[in-house]
């Protein structure tokens, strides 16, 4: 019973906003006027029955070829991201052995520094290590230079 009084107060509820809604002029007629037309189509369409069927299965064509370009472009996206995921290990593989090589240029140029340092700090520097003696060569005839020009100022 409860259900006969809300579905009875919504009907009439709909039916009052409906009547208040046609006070506006402008409302009025626009609803007169499509009123006019769905009648009209109606009455086309119930003479015309074929064209009727005719207009629904084409609809329902553009519908079937809609569902389709959607399953095709579902499909393809789908295929697209399985490729991703194939190709996450090996990208995750390349990247890994990217790491090692970097690291192991790291080592080798840890090493020629601590062989250059060790090189340096030798009392007796090997002959391939000739930093040492460029550099004491050319420190000392720099500061010669220096002590001779402040002589001559």
């Amino acid at each position: 019973m409860s259900e006969n009084k809300l579905m009875t107060g919504i009907v009439v509820g709909a039916a009052v906003g409906a009547l208040v809604s046609l006070l506006d002029r402008n409302t009025r007629e626009d609803v007169m006027n499509k009123s006019r037309k769905a009648s009209e189509n109606a009455k086309y369409y119930a003479n015309n029955k074929d064209e009727l069927k005719s207009a629904f299965k084409e609809q329902a064509e553009r519908a079937q070829n809609l569902y389709s370009r959607i399953s095709e472009d579902a499909a393809y996206v789908g295929g697209k991201v399985e490729q991703v995921k194939k190709l996450v290990p090996e990208v995750k593989e390349v990247a890994q052995e990217a790491r090692g090589a970097v690291m192991e240029t790291k080592d080798a140029v840890v090493e020629s520094k601590e062989d250059v340092v060790s090189a340096v700090k030798e009392d007796n520097p090997s002959p391939s290590s000739s930093l040492t003696d460029d550099a004491s060569s050319s420190d000392s005839s720099s500061s010669n230079t220096n002590s001779q020009n402040q002589n001559r100022n």
